[in-house]
C-alpha cells in the first residue's frame, strides 16, 4: 500500500507562491484570498492548499499548495475561481514568486 502511495506522489506538483500586497490594498488583498483558498481545496487533484502570514509583513503571504499532478495544477489555474481572484487583485500586487517543485 505504501508502494502504490509513494507512486502517487511521484508525480504530485508543489506549489509555493509568495505574495505581497501593496501597503495600501493589504486587507482586500487578504479578503480575496479567503474565497480562493475555500474553492481551491475542494478541487479533485488537490491535496494541500494552505495560507500563511508572514511574521515579518502584515503584507505578505504564502501559499503552499500540493496537487496531484501537473494536469491537475493547469486545471486549478483555468477555475473560475482562480481567474477571478488574478482578475480582481492584480493591482493590489506589489510583488509574487511562484515555484513549482516535485519529489525527486
Amino acid at each position: 500500500h505504501r508502494f502504490h502511495e509513494e507512486v502517487r506522489m511521484s508525480s504530485a506538483v508543489v506549489v509555493i507562491a509568495q505574495l505581497e500586497a501593496k501597503p495600501a490594498f493589504s486587507a482586500e488583498f487578504r479578503a480575496a484570498l479567503t474565497p480562493l483558498v475555500a474553492a481551491s481545496v475542494q478541487e479533485p487533484g488537490c491535496h494541500s492548499y494552505q495560507l500563511h502570514q508572514s511574521q515579518d509583513s502584515p503584507h505578505s503571504w504564502m501559499l503552499y499548495e500540493v496537487w496531484e499532478s501537473q494536469d491537475a495544477l493547469n486545471a486549478h489555474q483555468q477555475q473560475a475561481h482562480f481567474i477571478a481572484f488574478v482578475a480582481n487583485t492584480e493591482h493590489w500586487f506589489a510583488s509574487s514568486t511562484v515555484r513549482r517543485y516535485q519529489l525527486s
